[in-house]
């Protein structure tokens, strides 16, 4: 899984299944937000819809977890 951590400057900073690596931010589609699964096709990195609405999802039953009785 591919994942956007943050942009830093021009660079985009992802981590590809515990690598962290620094591309381009001409490279990613502008409907990528940090934090979203993305997916690379050719030299660009588009948004993975249905596997960053599940990664939300689990963060925030992960948090909520937190704080029930």
């Amino acid at each position: 899984m591919i994942v956007l951590d943050r942009f830093e400057g021009n660079f985009a900073v992802i981590e590809d299944d515990g690598n962290i690596k620094n591309v381009p931010k001409n490279l990613i589609d502008e409907a990528v937000t940090e934090g979203s699964v993305i997916f690379k096709k050719g030299d660009k990195y588009f948004l993975d819809e249905k596997n960053s609405a599940a990664r939300r999802k689990k963060i925030a039953e992960l948090q909520n977890s937190l704080f029930e009785d």
